[in-house]
Formats: C-alpha cells, structure tokens, sequence
C-alpha cells in the first residue's frame, strides 16, 4: 500500500503529484516555488524537498527557480509499457511460487480498496491503487532491483493515459479486471498469470494517439 505521508515535504510531495497526474497542471506549464507555497499555504522549504523529489520521478524538470512540468511523447509512452510487459510478464513465474496466504490478503486488501474507489468515482485513487496492486505482485518474484524501474514505467504510462482530455477510463471496469489477475495467482498458475498480466498491459495501447483503457 501508498505508506502514510508525515512530513511536510510529503504532503506537498502528495498534492502536487496528484495534480500531475491528473493533468491539472498541463505538459511545460511552469511551476514556481513561491506560487505553489501560497497555493498550498506552506513555507518554501517543504515544497523545495518536494519538487526535487518529483524530479526523481521525472514528472518536473528544475531549472534554477523554474520548475517545468515533463512531457512524455507518445513514442517513449510506447517504449515504457513494452519495458513494463516483459518485467512484470518475466516476474509472474516466481511469484506464483512464492505468494502465501499473508501476500494474498494485502492483495485482497489492496483489490477491495480499488473497487471501493471505482465505485465512489476518485480516478486518482484507483490508479493508485492500480500501482500498489501491481508493484506488491512484482515484489513476489524477488526481482527486487526491478521495482523502482516498474513504479516509473506504471506512474507514467498511467499519466499518459490522462492525457487526452476525451478520454475517461471505465472505473469499475479497470478495478474488476484485476480479479483474474489475483485468481491466477491464488491459483499457483504462473504460466496463466504471465498470459494475464500481458494481456491486462497490452490493453493500455497507443496507436495514431488512440488509447485503450486498462
């Protein structure tokens, strides 16, 4: 699960992440440290930390005191989801041997608070639920120097997706379709969950800017 933000600079961190990636603040839109502290009604420290933070994330790009929301061209899009297919597809395997009955309840747990997010119509928690579904799974397979790589790619192709302002994903739908996911892993089927975690990310195209929703 996303842990509990504390510090200042993690609150700061969360809020203008959330707005990133609802595309509230557009592609080259440039951010200030003095504007985003009196949007936030914080001192300028905190959101310092939090945007040096969001540029390890590669969502801004810093520049003396500018700061520059990112791009992302369809083309690295496409490249992130085609890395995110063969980690997470490659990680089934093992994770299939090594889930218990303890992984599968966060998961469960992880599944429900998706739904209950889908139903209640709050697109941000469910995509981050979608994220700590997917990167709690990939921790089963011990691939443990892959994980930092997934979060990006997932964060990002997930950020795309927002993008086109006609496209809106069906909620319940995204969440239930996480349900075959965890039943091949219950199940023990490698094999099945490879098939079904590359199908389920193979849903998430970009072909001539058309998007399919995952």
């Amino acid at each position: 699960m996303t842990p509990k933000l504390s510090r200042p600079s993690d609150l700061v961190y969360g809020i203008v992440k959330r707005r990133l990636i609802l595309n509230e603040r557009t592609p080259e839109t440039v951010l200030t440290e003095l504007g985003l502290a009196r949007e936030i009604g914080c001192s300028q420290g905190p959101i310092r930390e939090a945007l040096l933070h969001l540029q390890e994330d590669g969502l801004v790009v810093r520049s003396g005191r500018r700061t520059i929301v990112t791009r992302l061209t369809a083309e690295e899009a496409d490249e992130m989801l085609a890395l995110r297919r063969r980690i997470e597809t490659r990680g089934a395997l093992k994770a299939a041997l090594n889930a218990d009955g303890s992984a599968l309840d966060d998961l469960h747990g992880i599944l429900a608070a998706m739904k209950e997010a889908a139903t209640e119509g709050d697109e941000y928690r469910v995509i981050e639920a979608d994220k700590d579904f997917h990167l709690a799974l990939f921790r089963l397979s011990g691939l443990d120097a892959l994980g930092q790589i997934l979060a990006r790619c997932i964060m990002h192709s997930n950020r795309y997706k927002l993008w086109a302002p006609e496209h809106r994903r069906p909620l319940i739908e995204t969440a239930r379709r996480h349900d075959v996911l965890f039943e091949r892993l219950a199940a023990g089927d490698g094999s099945g969950l490879a098939k079904a975690l590359g199908g389920h990310i193979d849903t998430i195209v970009i072909q001539g800017g058309d998007e399919v929703a995952a």
